[in-house]
């Protein structure tokens, strides 16, 4: 296996910058997910290291060699695209023998491969069919995975690989690819704009914003203690509210005052509340340990299955996400209730500066461009 050094990346279109001056190293074995909204530039980061999208500046290097300027074919990097790419005339095994015969490996080792491609994710008895007509989605996906794999690359890349799966199907092949992975030991970059499939399934996670990496982290790190005002409020299930400090208190927007502590920066912009370490309670419940208190108006309750989402306004206009079991009776909208919090669902940030705006990512797919 080998590891991927990126060395001031950067691509732009005339005077758009999809991806801006990016430094990262993924070490060797690692799962790395690339995460953030459309357009961030985490899909042209992707193809640039594929061979698919040529950098305009910087440099890209797998197991301490350039590889920038060779083409997709002498990288030796599987690459399992978003919509799986599969030849709808050719069979599953035809299907995952493609780059075998690109390399002119013989057959009868070229059939002993794909049957242990196969085999690896399942499909064995099913090589003699068609995967578009005859398939599942996760089926595909999986052809897709033993068609990357049958290669032995150095690297794996996947793009959104579990996008075009239902709900069910995506948590099941969540972990097939990580179990998959895991077994491997193969270094693998995947794209996400998915928190969840991002924080269960990587083992670190760089988040993008605007064609820049901003925060970089394991996923644990990153949930409980992120480091930037965007990556707090895109990892969802929190709420992140401006204010200033007065008196030795934080006073966020909406009316909220939450008292500093020790441990908080001296100086926040951004207070952060954890939806599911919130509480809501009558004034008489709240104990006198709590972090914070404040009257709250119920807008809207969201039933979710095992949670229930609560969105409450303390006024001017602010909404603050509480997530609870579904045990619990759910406020009526217009009930007024007391939001608090121990210590653990209050978090303070202090913003850096404002992140850079570009324009969208040209190569990403909701920008309507499929790679060569």
């Amino acid at each position: 296996m080998a590891y991927l050094d990126l060395r001031g990346l950067e691509k732009r279109y005339d005077a758009t910058v999809a991806v801006a001056h990016m430094d990262a190293c993924i070490e060797e074995g690692t799962l790395v997910a690339l995460l953030g909204p459309s357009g961030c530039g985490k899909t042209t980061t992707l193809r640039m290291v594929a061979g698919f999208v040529t950098p305009t500046a910087g440099e890209i290097h797998l197991d301490g060699a350039r590889i920038d300027r060779l083409p997709p074919y002498r990288r030796n990097i599987g690459f399992v695209f978003q919509n799986y790419a599969l030849f709808p005339h050719l069979t599953v095994a035809e299907n995952v023998a493609f780059g075998l015969r690109m390399r002119r490996l013989g057959r009868p080792d070229r059939d002993r491969r794909v049957g242990e491609a196969l085999a690896l994710v399942g499909l064995a008895a099913l090589a003699d069919r068609y995967p578009t007509r005859q398939l599942s989605g996760g089926q595909q996906q999986r052809v897709a995975l033993a068609r990357a794999l049958v290669i032995e690359p150095d690297m794996l890349l996947l793009d959104e690989p579990l996008s075009n799966l239902d709900a069910g199907l995506r948590s099941e092949m969540r972990d097939e690819i990580r179990r998959l992975q895991q077994r491997l030991g193969i270094t693998t970059l995947f794209v996400t704009h998915d928190q969840q499939e991002a924080l269960a399934m990587a083992d670190r996670v760089m988040v993008m914003s605007h064609g820049r990496l901003i925060e970089d982290s394991d996923p644990r790190t990153l949930s409980e203690h992120p480091r930037h005002v965007f990556s707090a409020g895109f990892l969802g299930a929190r709420s992140v509210l401006p204010g200033s400090v007065r008196n030795a208190r934080f006073e966020a927007m909406g009316g909220l005052s939450v008292a500093l502590g020790p441990e908080d920066p001296p100086d926040p912009s951004h207070l952060v509340l954890r939806a599911a370490r919130l509480q809501l309670a009558d004034d008489g419940d709240v104990p006198s340990s709590a972090r914070f208190r404040a009257r709250v108006t119920v807008r809207m309750v969201t039933y979710l299955g095992d949670v229930a989402q609560v969105d409450v306004t303390p006024g001017g206009g602010i909404s603050i996400r509480v997530l609870r079991p579904t045990t619990l009776p759910d406020p009526a909208p217009g009930t007024e209730l007391t939001l608090w919090a121990d210590d653990n669902a209050v978090a303070f940030l202090k913003e850096t500066g404002a992140e850079p705006r570009h324009g969208p990512d040209p190569t990403s797919p909701e920008q309507g461009h499929q790679p060569a």
